[in-house]
Formats: C-alpha cells, structure tokens, sequence
C-alpha cells in the first residue's frame, strides 16, 4: 500500500518550480532540478506530477486558487458593491506587492503556448464568483456595461502595472496613494 501524498511535500515542490520556473522559463524546466531544489527525489515529483507540464499546469493553479482566495478575503455579501470592490482591489494589489513572483509567474503562464485548454477553462472556472458579482453590479447600473472579462482585464491588468512599479522601483506605496489607486480602478468602471 502506497503512503498518503505529503502536502508539505507538494508545496515544496511548487515553490521550488516556481522559483526554477522563473530562472529559466518553462521550457528549460527540468524535474530533476525541482527535485534537487525541493530537496526530494526526482521519483518523488514524478509521483505528484506525471509530467513538467502537468507540474507545471498545477503550480499554476495552485497559485492562482491562492491569489482568488486572497483577493475574497473578507468579502461580506449583501455589503454595497463600492465597498466590496474597494477591499477586493486592494486586496487584489497587496497580494501582488506581497507576493511579485505569483503575479509575474500567472501573467506568464496564461498568456503562454504552455497552458493547456483543460487549465484555462479550470482557471476561468475559479473566476466564475467574482464574474457573478461583477454582473450583478453591471445589471444594477453600478458599473459600466461592459463584457465582464474586459473590465476584469482593466482592473487587474492596471493593478499588476502599478504594483510592478513599485516593485521594479523599489519604491513601496503609501497608504494615501493606495486610496488613490483604488480609486482610479473604481472611476475606470463605475456607471
């Protein structure tokens, strides 16, 4: 009888794959170089993950299961909309401030010839709640009525810029200007 897959194990393995993945791109991923940086048998990431591809497809997510769950935390339903977007937003910024290789390694990835059909649609899936409650907010002329993956591309493309600023110069953001970015995100799709 096998033993039960280690969790501990499975998060090594993608924090070491992203780490790689980063260095060298997806194509010059090898198994035996996660392993070797997971400090586990190159068995034992075949064992998790039959294949680069699918280690690959999982760690992406993985990470972006952990950037939605981020980006909710918090969230209180029946609140108005302006506030949950507000805390949503900023929540959304943070996790890119806090975490910059998620961000570059989800942007990468799902706009990569590397992702395939199965994760795309998987990853959309994730969305489908932030999706329903965007809709709710176009159905009430709360937001503009626009396709609903535009005006997720809007807030979410200008949020990663913003935040690869700061990032890239080392510069962090302070409190009065996160207000204010939140702000612009929320004049760029309010009704």
């Amino acid at each position: 009888m096998s033993k039960p897959r280690d969790n501990q194990k499975r998060e090594g393995i993608f924090r070491s794959t992203l780490s790689l993945v980063l260095q060298t791109g997806f194509a010059g991923l090898r198994m035996a170089d996660v392993a070797k940086k997971a400090g586990v048998a190159t068995g034992t990431v075949y064992k998790y993950f039959p294949s680069k591809e699918s280690l690959i497809d999982e760690l992406f997510l993985h990470q972006k299961e952990i950037k939605i769950k981020e980006m909710s935390e918090g969230f209180i339903a029946g609140e108005p909309f302006h506030t949950s977007f507000g805390r949503m937003w900023m929540n959304y910024f943070n996790g890119c401030i806090r975490n910059p290789e998620r961000m570059i390694f989800i942007e990468q990835f799902y706009k990569s010839p590397f992702i395939s059909d199965e994760t795309r649609f998987r990853a959309a899936e994730m969305l489908k709640p932030l999706e329903v409650l965007l809709q709710s907010a176009v159905n009430q002329q709360i937001i503009k009525d626009l396709p609903i993956p535009v005006i997720l591309s809007q807030l979410m493309g200008a949020a990663n810029e913003i935040a690869k600023y700061h990032i890239d110069s080392g510069i962090p953001p302070d409190p009065g200007q996160l207000e204010q970015y939140a702000e612009m995100g929320w004049n760029s799709i309010r009704k």
